[in-house]
């Protein structure tokens, strides 16, 4: 008898393992949201063995949806399309079942007239561990924000599956209650684990997408770039986008200071088309720093890249209004109640703000296209040099958006006022030696904005 107890308990035992085995299914990866549309966001997760009967559960109070993908694998990536526009929702495989995560269209914006985006980069943070990287996403995470954009280097090696892996998981706390995209860095190897774990727009390579008032692009140093590639007639269309802001992100800087040099062969391809259509603000990485620009041609550029890489020395430069070397992530608040803007914010792993600006996006901007660094002799162009060289007249050209009027002055004397476009003025000096060419530029509330530029008059 005690042996039949004894056998009976031992198959109760086994039968229990078996059981645990082959129901052992783990979420490796996610769930968290991804390319949040106005009316359709897409939820992805990795399980740890293949399963075949897999749903999601959505709700919004009272109503209780679902969809169900019956492909079996342990990838999966299911859009909805939901009735609402914030919500809530937990997936299943073959019984095994996530908690609870948020999500919000993009068009849940547009009731509130905000949103928060979260913007950091380099987080490759192997070399330590992972501490740093792990210290600044648990703070990150606090701010609750609507999306997040990570700038690219988010492992030290995208062929290392195990640093993906590493990376997933301390970032639990930003992607599963924020969607969260993201743009490919020298680090990520253009490996396939990065068009794994990513939904994107478009090619995923390059890609934009719409969120309230923004228009984000998003764009590739690693595949060709310059005029005449795909990216660039891409790039030429996709700038023509209609938004209050539009703000382009990729890797490697084009203006930075410290650290790696700026991809002065990009600038040349990319910023006429940035200028031309009224971008409003350059994110960087690949640096391993906090850099603010002084704006460029009417354009702010920021440089992020302090999520958990070892950190480089930002060096001085007459460009740069704010360097800061230092573990951090950005915040951008947007809202439109009354004029859109923009509050941007840098903050270091402890919450500290070490930056902040605002954005306008109807305050005036202006760029003065002539003269460029050349020798102009009577009006024309010759050669270029290294400054602005003019013997005789010139025609001062600018391009002024959101302006009523625009003001020309030589040496810090007024000279002459537009108040129509094209704006521009000639200018007769005789007086040889160096000037301060400066245009101000304001709109119908007398906001002003300014740049200048210094020429050699012979």
């Amino acid at each position: 008898m005690e042996i039949r107890i004894a056998l009976l308990v031992a198959m109760l035992i086994a039968s229990s393992f078996t059981f645990s085995s082959s129901n052992g299914i783990e979420f490796v990866v996610g769930p968290y949201t991804q390319n949040a549309k106005n009316d359709s966001i897409t939820i992805l997760w990795e399980t740890n063995v293949a399963t075949s009967n897999n749903t999601i559960i959505y709700k919004n109070g009272s109503i209780r949806l679902s969809i169900n993908d019956s492909n079996c694998g342990k990838h999966h990536e299911i859009t909805i399309y939901p009735p609402f526009n914030r919500g809530y929702y937990k997936v299943i495989s073959d019984g095994k079942e996530s908690r609870w995560f948020e999500f919000k269209l993009a068009s849940y914006s547009f009731l509130k007239k905000n949103f928060k985006c979260l913007i950091l980069g380099d987080s490759r943070g192997a070399w330590d561990n992972w501490k740093n990287a792990s210290l600044l996403a648990k703070e990150a995470s606090k701010g609750n924000a609507d999306i997040a954009i990570h700038g690219g280097d988010m492992v030290g090696d995208g062929k290392q599956e195990w640093q993906w892996d590493e990376w997933l998981e301390l970032m639990k706390p930003v992607m599963q209650n924020t969607t969260f995209f993201a743009v490919m860095g020298n680090h990520e190897k253009n490996a396939s684990r990065f068009y794994e774990i990513f939904s994107l727009p478009n090619n995923e390579m390059w890609y934009s997408f719409d969120y309230g008032i923004c228009h984000f692009t998003i764009l590739n140093n690693y595949v060709p770039w310059n005029a005449g590639s795909s990216q660039y007639k891409w790039l030429e269309n996709d700038l023509k986008a209609e938004k209050p802001f539009k703000i382009v992100l990729f890797h490697e800087p084009i203006y930075c200071s410290g650290g790696h040099a700026p991809r002065k062969d990009v600038r040349k391809a990319w910023k006429p088309l940035f200028i031309k259509n009224n971008v409003s603000l350059v994110i960087q990485s690949h640096n391993h720093y906090y850099e603010r620009s002084e704006p460029i041609d009417g354009i702010t550029y920021i440089v992020t890249g302090g999520a958990g890489a070892p950190l480089y020395d930002a060096v001085p430069s007459s460009i740069i209004n704010v360097s800061r070397k230092a573990y951090h992530y950005c915040i951008m608040n947007v809202s439109w109640n009354d004029e859109p803007e923009i509050e941007f914010m840098a903050k270091d792993k402890g919450g500290n703000i070490i930056d902040s600006f605002v954005l306008y996006a109807y305050h005036p901007k202006v760029i003065i296209l002539k003269p460029e660094n050349a020798l102009y002799v009577l009006d024309r162009e010759i050669i270029p040099l290294g400054m602005p060289v003019i013997i005789g007249r010139i025609t001062i050209e600018t391009k002024a958006n959101h302006a009523s009027r625009v003001e020309f002055y030589v040496d810090g004397n007024l000279k002459y006022e537009d108040d129509s476009p094209p704006y521009q003025w000639q200018w007769k000096g005789m007086a040889i030696g160096k000037h301060e060419i400066m245009v101000k530029a304001y709109n119908s509330a007398s906001s002003e904005a300014r740049i200048e530029v210094f020429a050699f008059m012979l």
